[in-house]
């Protein structure tokens, strides 16, 4: 499920990460259509939708069947895989007054890009809870679908929707997407209501049209079962951005393969990081290919809410906001949900004053012209910064801005095994690196010790490269011969995945590879104002292997307190809520102590993106107690 701003609490051990329950009766099973329908039917199912764009199918079950329809169907020939219809909720919940002055778009320089160029009618698609269609600082700028006459009951453009002239409610299957919740309206003025119309306020593309799609409940979730279909049809319909101010815990692999496709089609994604003040990555922001917003307050500084890490990409203002009312007027408004349409209405009104700018151009302009925020103890809590329109809009229009310079934010193995040919495939290992300004590295080159790997592909963010499991030596990456960055080597032959983000109370700015190695370097997490000693970490791309092992290594400034290790439990056997379980307890240690715990092959504690999160609490501690994280990593045991 989505949210729309519930904020992460821990009590004496982890709760779950966010309420978010599946869909009661739907399931998303991917396979062949006709399989699928012919499955359905024997087990009393119904196919909701096909989406033969990327191969998924909607299958709604008996009530109070939906486990036992789920084992049946993934145990069907064809049939590749069976998902819950995961559930979202919007970023936001509106509790703030309303504030008379747009300061948030004078923040991003909007006004300063105005000068330049207001835009066109480019088409950005706010999917979300619906939209007033009819608020007098909208209606003008309200998408229309050209090949759809109103009210003829006919699906004139053969597009499957009847009718659907403004957009489409996905949630309750009808044209009519109307804001019940009052959380799409106020994200569609941020993106584009109407400019020098003598009343209200202004969008950030003022000129852009707003396809309205519902869909969210109008209690407030948003499931995949309904996203997902909304996905396709804006990619279809001819959006070039997609609005997205709501976020999960759970990964969706139907959802990737729908942001795929939209991405696919020339359509640059833009999603809410989340308000649950975590580095541990939430979706759709997590995504690779999608453009996530932090929040700031009216100061620049990160607001208290706002996600954060190396997967987060830019920020936008995300306090005391003024926007568009569902019911009419104008709210207060906030949350990662309102910084999110400040970056998607740049997008709409960059790709309104150059239309044939590709979504990867207008992705490079805002990140590269983004004013880094550095703010202790977080360090850069986004990958490139505060979004700065005017200067995203005339590095689109004149010369492009230089990228950022490089700068290694994470370096994880993705656990496949690619040796040149005739040479024995276990000696070798294929890592990923995370960052930022890598494709400014004309000559970019890493070595492990005295020999240098192999590149194989490479993003704007990452890149991936071969290199041999039992050389020596730190990994080094270079540009020419001027040094990037140095990690040090985790060790020999197995499969590790060190720990590739982490949160820690002493100072979030430590870089992570301080618990890559047992070298005695550590991060360091001293205990909070309710007495609690907490360090969360997130691995990334972690496949599972035969004996695979937790490994830490610690040691405890005071030997008091009990420490617990927690990991978050992906299995459906916690279905509707993930949760957290704890995997070890014991005394705080004061000498360096190695801890191992077993995670089995088929690891519940692995989610479809390979991430697993660990938690680590200390309680009972004295006053002064902390930890000193050594290393830790996930590895395949001796």
């Amino acid at each position: 499920m989505l949210v729309l701003g519930l904020a992460l609490v821990f009590g004496s051990s982890p709760q779950p990460l966010r309420e978010f329950p599946n869909h009661p009766t739907r399931l998303l099973v991917k396979g062949p259509a006709q399989t699928i329908l012919q499955a359905s039917r024997g087990l009393k199912a119904k196919v909701v939708k096909s989406l033969p764009e990327i191969g998924w199918t909607i299958v709604e079950s008996r009530p109070g069947a939906l486990l036992p329809t789920r084992n049946l169907l993934s145990r069907v020939p064809g049939v590749i895989r069976v998902d819950f219809d995961r559930c979202s909720r919007p970023a936001y919940v509106p509790n703030d007054p309303l504030w008379p002055q747009l300061w948030h778009f004078r923040t991003i320089k909007a006004d300063l890009a105005w000068d330049t160029s207001k835009g066109s009618p480019v088409t950005v698609a706010v999917i979300d809870t619906g939209l007033n269609r009819n608020h007098e600082d909208l209606a003008a700028n309200v998408w229309v679908n050209p090949g759809e006459i109103p009210n003829n009951g006919l699906d004139d453009d053969n597009n499957g929707y009847i009718d659907d002239v403004n957009g489409w409610d996905f949630a309750y299957n009808d044209n009519n997407a109307d804001d019940v919740y009052g959380h799409g309206t106020p994200c569609a003025g941020i993106v584009a209501a109407v400019q020098d119309n003598g009343i209200g306020m202004t969008g950030v593309a003022p000129r852009a049209k707003i396809m309205g799609l519902k869909a969210c409940l109008d209690e407030g979730y948003l499931y995949d079962s309904f996203l997902i279909p909304a996905y396709l049809y804006a990619a279809n319909m001819g959006a070039r951005v997609f609005s997205m101010s709501y976020y999960s815990d759970r990964v969706s692999a139907a959802e990737k393969d729908a942001m795929d496709y939209a991405v696919g089609h020339g359509v640059l994604p833009v999603a809410a990081a989340g308000n649950s003040a975590t580095s541990i990555p939430h979706y759709p922001g997590g995504y690779l290919n999608v453009l996530s917003v932090a929040a700031v307050d009216s100061s620049v500084k990160r607001s208290s809410f706002s996600n954060f890490g190396s997967w987060v990409d830019v920020a936008a203002p995300g306090e005391g906001l003024l926007a568009t009312g569902a019911s009419g007027g104008y709210v207060g408004f906030g949350g990662t949900s309102g910084a999110c349409p400040h970056v998607a209405g740049l997008a709409g009104l960059l790709f309104g004053a150059k239309p044939t700018a590709t979504a990867a151009e207008v992705r490079a302009a805002i990140e590269d012209t983004s004013q880094l925020l550095n703010e202790p103890p977080f360090g850069e809590f986004s990958n490139y910064g505060l979004v700065d329109g005017d200067q995203a809009l005339r590095a689109l229009l004149t010369t492009p801005a230089p990228p950022k310079a490089a700068a290694v934010k994470a370096v994880g193995r993705l656990g496949q095994r690619i040796a040149p040919s005739g040479i024995d495939p276990s000696r070798y290992i294929v890592s990923r690196v995370y960052g930022r300004g890598f494709e400014g590295l004309s000559q970019l080159r890493v070595m492990q010790g005295q020999v240098q790997a192999s590149l194989l592909s490479r993003g704007r963010d990452w890149f991936d490269y071969r290199h041999q499991t039992t050389l020596p030596g730190d990994v080094t990456i270079w540009d020419g011969d001027n040094l990037v960055a140095s990690v040090p080597n985790p060790l020999g032959s197995r499969v590790v995945w060190p720990l590739a983000e982490s949160v820690v109370t002493g100072d979030k700015s430590q870089p992570f590879w301080q618990a890559v190695a047992d070298d005695g370097l550590t991060l360091d997490s001293n205990r909070e104002g309710d007495g609690v000693v907490r360090l969360t970490g997130v691995f990334r791309n972690v496949t599972p292997v035969s004996n695979a092992q937790l490994r830490l290594r610690r040691r405890y400034l005071l030997a008091s307190g009990t420490e617990n290790v927690y990991l978050y439990d992906w299995n459906s056997g916690s279905y509707p809520y993930g949760q957290w379980i704890k995997v070890f307890t014991g005394s705080c240690p004061t000498s360096f102590t190695t801890t191992t715990v077993n995670l089995g092959s088929n690891s519940p504690y692995i989610d479809p993106e390979g991430s697993v999160y660990m938690q680590v609490e200390t309680t009972g501690g004295a006053s002064g107690q902390g930890i000193r994280l050594d290393s830790c990593r996930i590895q395949q045991a001796p």
